[in-house]
């Protein structure tokens, strides 16, 4: 350690060396690191949005959606089948059926609606074609919006 004097007044000078600077740089991480953490917990968080309390529910663009297609999406505790008719047409129906909880399937070739545990049948519509049962599908508005399908409550 040098000791400089000068008129009057006595100043020590410190050497500088690594543990010096390692040091400083361990404490202005520590600062950064604070300051970003004050800034992350002041920005506000993006709203929550839960998929049960929403009006509609985005299921595809028209264009991953073919003519004769169907999509299966769960909405919340809700499955829905989305079945594209024609170039304008389509039809939003319980995705499960009620008799035994089985994901139902679209079948394009006959324009049905199938059940492959129970091997119930549905049309377009909803209603019993085949099977042992008389319970209906339940079902869902859909539209499209800028080029984008969306399935809404019913």
């Amino acid at each position: 350690m040098e000791m400089t004097t000068g008129p009057g007044t006595e100043r020590a000078t410190w050497p500088r060396s690594f543990a010096a600077y390692l040091l400083a740089g361990i404490a202005a991480l520590m600062l950064v690191g604070g300051l970003a953490a004050v800034l992350l917990y002041l920005i506000p968080p993006p709203p929550l949005q839960l998929a049960e309390l929403q009006p509609a529910f985005q299921v595809s663009s028209e264009a991953n959606l073919p003519v004769g297609g169907s999509r299966l999406v769960n909405w919340g505790d809700q499955v829905i089948l989305v079945v594209r008719t024609d170039e304008q047409s389509y039809v939003g129906l319980q995705g499960t059926a009620p008799s035994d909880g089985c994901i139902l399937r679209w079948d394009a070739t006959s324009m049905r609606v199938v059940s492959p545990c129970t091997y119930l049948v549905y049309d377009l519509h909803g209603n019993v074609v085949r099977g042992l049962t008389t319970v209906p599908l339940d079902r869902y508005p859909v539209f499209v919006r800028d080029g984008v399908v969306y399935v809404a409550r019913s």
